[in-house]
Formats: C-alpha cells, sequence, structure tokens
C-alpha cells in the first residue's frame, strides 16, 4: 500500500477529516478523494453460501510480516488490524483500540484497548504487546523513521498505552490508520526468528496465515480472537460466513479477469486498464473505484550525464504528452505535473496549475532546451549529440504494473521527436526499485502511494531515500513538515518544497492512477475505503452461483 498497493469515481469531494479530539483534527485534513460505491447495486437472490472467498492480486508478497516488508498488500490487511483507521467518510475511527486521547500541544498520545483483546495465536494483546510492537518497527522496519518522534513509550496499566512524543507529529497518524502501525505479536517473532515470522506472522486482524504457496497463493483462515470497534461494520467479530480466504498471486491481466468471468475468483485487484469499460457494461461484476494517493512518475539519475544537467530533464519532462498517454490507458488516469496527488494530505491546486503552466506539452521548447544544453542532431539521424555522443538512455520500466508497463513505448516514441533515443529495459517492479536504490540507472518508471505528503521523504531526502538527489532546502523542508500540525501552515511547506523539485525535477510527475476493484456480483456486504481501497470483509458473504 505505501508505495504500490493501493488498489472512485472521478467525482472529487472535498474531504475533511472530522475527529472527536480537535488537536488530531488538525492533523487529518484530507484533500479530495472519490466516491468508494460501487457502479452496480448487488441483490439478494438465494441464502446458499461459500465460506471460501477468493481474491487475485497480481503481485505475490515480498513477506508476510508487516514490519519487514516496503510494500504492503490484501494479504496484510486481512492479518493485521491496526488501533485506528479511516472510515468511509476519511473520519477517524477506532478498529483495535477502544479511544485515544492527545493532549493539547500534541505530544502525548494515550492508547486504551478493551479488556481481552487477543493475538490470533491467543497470546494477550496488552499495551505491553502493543510497546513492543513499536520497539520491534523502529528496530526492524525500513519505515523506522515513522516513529522517530516517539521519544517514550509507557505502559499505564494493562490496556494504556502513552506515547509521549518529542514535537507534534501529523505524519504519524498516516502511519497508525494503516496495517504498517498495526501491532505484531513481537514475543513470537523474537522467539522463532525474524525469517520465519516473516513466513508466518502473528497479528490481529480478522483471518491468520494457513499456508503461503511460494508463486501460487495464501490460504488465511479465520481468527476466531479478532475483534473490532469499526462503527460502520454490523460484524465486530470474526465473520460467521466465510471461512477462509484464498489470496491467488496472477500477474497476468487478462487471466486475472478470465478467473473472475469464470466463477473461480470473487474479488480482482490491479484491474486492467483496458478492461474497465467492458466490466462496467458486465451486469455479473461490480466494479469499485479509487483515486490513487501517490502519482506514477519517472525517477531520474541526476548524478549521471547528460541528466545531471537540469535542461536536459526540463526538455524531457516537456517532450511528454500526459494526454496521449492518458488516452491509451483509456482515460484511467489524471494527466499530472506536480508531486502530490488530490486525494494526499497537503494536495495545493495552485502548485499543479503552477506545474502545468512550466511544463506543459511544448516539443519547440524541449528541442530549444536541448540546443541550449550543447545537444543538435548534427548528422541527421533523428538522435540529438554533443561533442560527437549521441543522447541514448535507458528507461526501466516494471514488468507487472500494466500502467507504467503500457506508457513506456509510448514515451519512447514521444522522446525521438526530440531525438532523444530511449532503451526500455523491462524488469519487475521490486528490481527495478532496487536498481533506482542501488543507482544503477538512468532512467526508471516508478510510483508511490501514501496518503501523507511524508512519503517524498523517502524519495527525495538524501538521507531517508539514498537516492541520487540531493537538496540542503528541500531535505530542510520535509524535515520541518514532519512537525507542522497546522494543516495550513503545513500545506506552505509542502508546497513551497515542490516549487523546488519543480526547479530541480529529480522526478518527472506523468499521472495520478485511478484504481479498480473487480468483485463478483455474488459477494455482499463489501466496503472498498479510501484512500487506499482498502478491502473491509467483516460483514461479506458469497452466494452461490
Amino acid at each position: 500500500m505505501r508505495f504500490n498497493k493501493a488498489v472512485s469515481k472521478i467525482v472529487i469531494t472535498v474531504l475533511v477529516l472530522i475527529v472527536a479530539i480537535a488537536l488530531v483534527a488538525t492533523y487529518f485534513v484530507f484533500a479530495p478523494i472519490p466516491t468508494q460505491t460501487p457502479t452496480t447495486s448487488p441483490t439478494e437472490t438465494t441464502p446458499q453460501l461459500k465460506r471460501t472467498l477468493v481474491i487475485a492480486i497480481p503481485e505475490e508478497p515480498m513477506g508476510l510480516d508487516v514490519q519487514q516488508v516496503t510494500w504492503a498488500n490484501e494479504v496484510h490487511a486481512l492479518i493485521f488490524q491496526p488501533l485506528v483507521v479511516l472510515g468511509p467518510d476519511t473520519t477517524l475511527v477506532p478498529d483495535l483500540a477502544l479511544r485515544w486521547e492527545v493532549s493539547e500541544d500534541g505530544t502525548v498520545i494515550i492508547f486504551y484497548l478493551p479488556e481481552g483483546a487477543k493475538f490470533s495465536n491467543g497470546d494477550p494483546l496488552t499495551a505491553e504487546a502493543v510497546k513492543k510492537s513499536i520497539e520491534r518497527y523502529r528496530n526492524i522496519s525500513p519505515y523506522a523513521e515513522d516513529f522517530a518522534d516517539v521519544e517514550e513509550i509507557v505502559v499505564l496499566d494493562t490496556y494504556t498505552l502513552k506515547l509521549i512524543l518529542k514535537n507534534p507529529a501529523p505524519y504519524l497518524w498516516a502511519v497508525l490508520v494503516t496495517v504498517y502501525g498495526a501491532p505484531v505479536n513481537a514475543r513470537v517473532a523474537e522467539e522463532i526468528g525474524n525469517d520465519a515470522f516473516n513466513r508466518l506472522p502473528i497479528g490481529s486482524g480478522p483471518y491468520k496465515v494457513s499456508e503461503w504457496v511460494r508463486g501460487s497463493h495464501v490460504v488465511l483462515v479465520r481468527n476466531d480472537n479478532y475483534r473490532t470497534n469499526m462503527p460502520f461494520v454490523t460484524n465486530k467479530g470474526p465473520n460467521p460466513y466465510i471461512d477462509e480466504i484464498i489470496i491467488r498471486f496472477i500477474p497476468e491481466d487478462l487471466t486475472r479477469i478470465a478467473e473472475l468471468e469464470a466463477g473461480r475468483v470473487d474479488i480482482v485487484r490491479g484491474v486492467p486498464l483496458d478492461e474497465v469499460k467492458r466490466l462496467r457494461e458486465n451486469p455479473n461484476i461490480q466494479l469499485y473505484e479509487t483515486l490513487s494517493p501517490g502519482i506514477h512518475y519517472i525517477m531520474v539519475n541526476v548524478l549521471k550525464e547528460p541528466l545531471n544537467d537540469v535542461r536536459v530533464r526540463q526538455a524531457i519532462m516537456i517532450a511528454i504528452n500526459r494526454d496521449e498517454i492518458a488516452a491509451i490507458l483509456d482515460n484511467n488516469v489524471i494527466p499530472w505535473y506536480s508531486f502530490l496527488s488530490p486525494s494526499q494530505i497537503c494536495y495545493n491546486k495552485s502548485v499543479e496549475d503552477l506545474a502545468k503552466s512550466l511544463y506543459s506539452y511544448d516539443l519547440n521548447r524541449a528541442k530549444e532546451l536541448l540546443k541550449e544544453a550543447g545537444w543538435v542532431d548534427t548528422n541527421g539521424d533523428g538522435i540529438v549529440d554533443k561533442d560527437g555522443v549521441p543522447l541514448k538512455l535507458t528507461l526501466l520500466s516494471p514488468t507487472d504494473d500494466p500502467a507504467l508497463k503500457k506508457s513506456a513505448p509510448l514515451i519512447q516514441a514521444q522522446l525521438a521527436k526530440i531525438g532523444v533515443s530511449i532503451e526500455i529495459k523491462e524488469y519487475t517492479y521490486d528490481y527495478v526499485r532496487e536498481l533506482t536504490r542501488e543507482w544503477n540507472f538512468e532512467l526508471a518508471l516508478r510510483r508511490f502511494s501514501w496518503a501523507d505528503p511524508d512519503i517524498l521523504i523517502y524519495l527525495i531526502h538524501s538521507e531517508y531515500g539514498n537516492y541520487t538527489y540531493s537538496n540542503p532546502e528541500v531535505n530542510e523542508l520535509l524535515e520541518l513538515g514532519r512537525s507542522v500540525a497546522d494543516m495550513t501552515e503545513r500545506t506552505k511547506v509542502y508546497s513551497r518544497a515542490q516549487e523546488i523539485l519543480l526547479r530541480d525535477l529529480p522526478l518527472i510527475p506523468l499521472f495520478v492512477l485511478k484504481e479498480y476493484t473487480a468483485v463478483s456480483k455474488n459477494v455482499k456486504g463489501l466496503i472498498v475505503l479510501p484512500p487506499y481501497g482498502t478491502l473491509i470483509i467483516n460483514d461479506v458473504r458469497v452466494e452461490q452461483r
């Protein structure tokens, strides 16, 4: 979910996060995101129910322990249970926790857990267990900095936990409402070791791991110890209708859809964009839409020539026709020019307007920028050159991201129009990400998905992301953004950071993705929560076809 698994009708509404405690409310003002209703209404036809729910997803998890992975998906969301979540109207509501309190200065948070709470293996889920889980997160997670401002974790009593912060930390709430902030059974992890725990983790979510068959599927069985305080579900305990959930890994887009239509799969994530129109017209399919809280973009190695010249980066930015990209993706994306999407906290429309005015599609201007940088076509072969060296670049493209994979050849053709030769190399998304982290790339198609703008610190800040770009002023702004509680002021901080990024262009924004979940009409009671498209299955039942 954080970087890619956020899987909404694009009628964008203004969403303001309302929280009972006024200070918390200042932490959670969300930008507009789409509505979350299926395009068809299920009808009750038969009382005969299936006891197994089958979900197809494009990518196999890199691991099942949410504290050891860099991205989470449906498997993690069913195993683990956050203390709090965002409800359908994006208000902050309890999940595991009964309630919480925040001090006036925002530096103390107290969580009250329900008496008798248990992990799926029956171990008590106490304040001490949550403390140990957070401490483990800070030691093992690739996102350990999420809890950097937590100065002390105090167990007040068996079911009451206090977090004492060095500074107000608005970004922390964006962690707490996801599975990343959910408690794991750290005692078991220590006992069996991290590798074993990554294969068979223990959480307190509605289901628990039965088996993981690599390259094929994960089988989850009902967690009879599960209890929730989410106010928007009827069933607060184990789902009485679904005994097990099989999550199948099917990377081939058309195969996932074919399995759904054949009745062998009940829910499909990562619906291929070119299938959306047809599925909308299928009376046997319910289609849910969400707007990704993030962008798809080109990451640039600003240390490699000629990409170390900002004029070359600007030329690439201007030469990309985002409307053409949207067209080949059946307009299931929004062309984008800045670094925060409308479904992210601190989104500022004026920044997007500025970006579009600076870098709207203009081939002549792109050619002029290359010429200013010394790149001209001296031999008439269609490729600009400098000192006898042609401008040839390699673009890494993920095979398992349909939108990016389909965009790559078009980007290649568009850049050829200004004399830039692009060679496309295709790998899995995980491998593309690793190559960028090792600085072994020139251009790479990437994406991120996270509701809070703090995600930029992992992409841009040289000490967090370990990428090629470094700007002290941007680093300072991203650090500052972590502690500004007033949402208006926080938005100003991230707007200023984006203005500098628009000047430097270490990333080249492409589009914001509309993501789809396809569901059999036989599935009743499903909720798809924004902003990540989280599947809430508490009240789900599956009728026999």
